[in-house]
């Protein structure tokens, strides 16, 4: 077995960049393990009961069922459906759907279904290189023939906007944002998409129901509407529990719960949105990463 080890310097070194597949992980039958990624409430989206009403969908959840691999799913299969959806509906309009917060490449897979058929490219973008390495595994044994338009980003959303989609202005992208889910993070990365605005099509963000810990600031819908204001226009994604649903009580891994009656997420088109924040004298470097002094 594989054991993958990512060093601080490694972080160091890739961060901001496109990583390269790593081939040592073909193969690796407890990948999770091989990649020190734990697996909590071993939670899997239910694919199956939207199976019947699109034959691409179909296809895509018909393959993560056969692919042999131990993993959890972020997301209800609800939000996946509804983000199949969003794609199938505007990727006429679109050039690269790009997944931020890949995780275990739940909503990944459900992306990736989609690039091949609709002639799209996918940008896995993530924090955590070990998530990405696990999730372009999990993409290639699901969908080998695609991914020549599959890419790993080690960074975070503004450093992607920076580097990638302030470069490419014929660019067309769908952002699927299941990132960081404080408060501050996710207003971070909504106003780095302010300077690729005229890029974007449209925003899917997960976990506006989340709640938890008062240190996690888990506070998604409230990011959205500090950007876009109490009114802004959305399409609700995924579930929408009833007050005496589980997981409206906070959970014994790290107490997050679920808003009951609320959308487990957000399809925000950008043709129509008004932006109120950041300010337009603003600059994207002001939304970066903050830089660590240097030793010594």
């Amino acid at each position: 077995m594989t054991n993958y080890v990512s060093t601080v310097a490694m972080h160091r070194a890739t961060w901001g960049t496109f990583l390269e597949p790593d081939a040592s992980l073909a193969g690796v039958e407890n990948l999770h393990e091989a990649l020190h990624i734990p697996i909590q409430g071993g939670h899997r989206a239910v694919l199956e009961k939207f199976v019947g009403r699109n034959a691409v969908f179909d296809r895509t959840a018909a393959r993560i069922e056969n692919a042999e691999l131990v993993y959890e799913d972020q997301c209800s299969a609800y939000h996946y459906y509804d983000l199949f959806c969003c794609v199938e509906r505007c990727h006429g309009e679109l050039t690269r759907l790009v997944d931020l917060g890949v995780f275990m490449g739940g909503s990944s897979a459900i992306l990736a279904g989609c690039i091949e058929p609709m002639g799209l490219e996918l940008d896995l973008v993530d924090v955590n290189d070990a998530y990405l390495r696990f999730t372009y595994e999990r993409l290639h044994r699901i969908f080998p023939r695609a991914m020549t338009r599959v890419r790993m980003f080690h960074g975070d959303l503004p450093t992607y906007v920076a580097r990638v989609l302030d470069a490419e202005p014929q660019t067309r992208a769908m952002v699927h944002h299941d990132g960081a889910h404080s408060f501050d993070q996710v207003v971070r990365d909504l106003s780095s998409l302010f300077f690729v605005r005229d890029r974007v099509n449209g925003l899917a963000i997960q976990a506006t129901h989340l709640r938890g810990e008062i240190q996690n600031l888990n506070f998604v819908d409230a990011a959205v509407h500090a950007m876009f204001g109490v009114g802004v226009k959305y399409e609700p994604l995924g579930a929408n529990f009833p007050p005496d649903a589980p997981v409206t009580v906070p959970n014994r891994w790290d107490g997050n719960y679920f808003l009951a009656d609320a959308p487990e997420g957000m399809y925000i088109p950008f043709d129509g949105v008004e932006w109120k924040y950041p300010h337009p004298t603003m600059e994207l470097d002001a939304f970066m990463p903050v830089k660590a002094a240097p030793a010594g």
